[in-house]
């Protein structure tokens, strides 16, 4: 054995005695009675948050960054060309545009905002990424390697 022996002490902290009665010291617990809290006073109570409301200017702002966003992932003749085409990186900008406006504003939204915003830089999203897998051009098929043996 070591010279520094530990003295172990072993504490039962069993509710019940091998009888089945309850011990002593849970009993004097069980006695005490749990302190409540002392109400606090109206004054030293926060006020709760009041909701954000709903801004109309917002959601028009959203209204026309949705309706340029749509309009860039629309085929449309292009002035100088007259070609139709589709305004991928244009659309790409709102898009990250929207998203950043999404983080800004995280927490100070009030529901509708937060909802339309949500919903619509999904939805943009979802068709721009769409549109770009579309867009992606297909080389010409390379033949296959013919082999002599």
């Amino acid at each position: 054995m070591s010279e520094n022996s530990k003295d172990i002490k072993v504490i039962d902290r069993r509710l019940f005695t091998p009888d089945g009665d309850i011990r002593e010291e849970v009993a004097a617990t069980m006695e005490e009675p749990t302190p409540v809290p002392a109400p606090a006073s109206k004054a030293a109570e926060a006020p709760p948050e009041p909701a954000t409301p709903t801004d109309p200017a917002f959601l028009r702002l959203l209204d026309i960054l949705a309706q340029t966003a749509s309009f860039s992932l629309q085929e449309f003749a292009d002035p100088a060309t007259g070609r139709r085409q589709v305004d991928l990186a244009g659309a790409r900008q709102i898009i990250d545009s929207l998203l950043a406006l999404r983080e800004k504003t995280r927490g100070r939204l009030s529901f509708e905002e937060s909802d339309a915003l949500e919903g619509l830089a999904a939805e943009l999203q979802l068709v721009h990424s769409r549109l770009a897998a579309q867009s992606v051009p297909k080389g010409p098929a390379t033949p296959p390697v013919a082999r002599r043996g």
